[in-house]
């Protein structure tokens, strides 16, 4: 008969071997040599015989039932690895094509500021009167920079606001 195997059937097998030859030979059973077993009966000998051999055929059925699972497991292991060898070749190729897309985008997309520069200045040359423009916005910053404002001073025609302003930056 074919079992299934479990850990569970592998201990109740042990226990039953254990229990057997404890019974009968008194000592640990692998500690059995044949000056123990001379000094026992022939009714004892055979009761143990036909133990051990139920025994040894549940356990051949629990030996063959492991090495059913084990073989499965290693089918198993051998079906993930190459799945996972799939999964790695198709993770590099797509990495491999995002790098290549990157690559060709800053081939074509990305050009220096000189070339920017270039074609933004074709064409466009700086007339007299924007350069006078620019000039004119530049020196009013500049100017109000410059400026100061005093509240509170009178603006008569007889204030010496001059000397007034020269008096206040000096004492601060």
């Amino acid at each position: 008969f074919m079992m299934y195997f479990s850990l569970e059937s592998l201990y109740s097998v042990e226990k039953e071997v254990d229990s057997v030859f404890g019974a009968v030979f008194g000592v640990n059973w692998s500690e059995v040599n044949k000056a123990t077993v001379t000094k026992f009966d022939k009714g004892t000998l055979t009761n143990l015989v036909l133990s051990a051999v139920s025994v040894l055929g549940r356990s051949k059925g629990i030996l063959r039932s492991a090495a059913v699972c084990v073989e499965g497991l290693k089918q198993d292991q051998i079906e993930n690895q190459k799945t996972l060898l799939k999964l790695q070749d198709d993770l590099l190729k797509s990495k491999t094509d995002q790098v290549e897309a990157v690559q060709k985008t800053v081939k074509t997309e990305i050009r220096s500021f000189s070339d920017v520069v270039k074609l933004g200045c074709e064409g466009k040359a700086a007339s007299t009167q924007v350069i006078k423009a620019a000039v004119k916005s530049a020196v009013s910053d500049d100017d109000r920079k410059r400026s100061l404002m005093v509240f509170g001073l009178g603006e008569g025609p007889d204030e010496a606001l001059q000397s007034k302003v020269d008096d206040m930056l000096r004492v601060s």
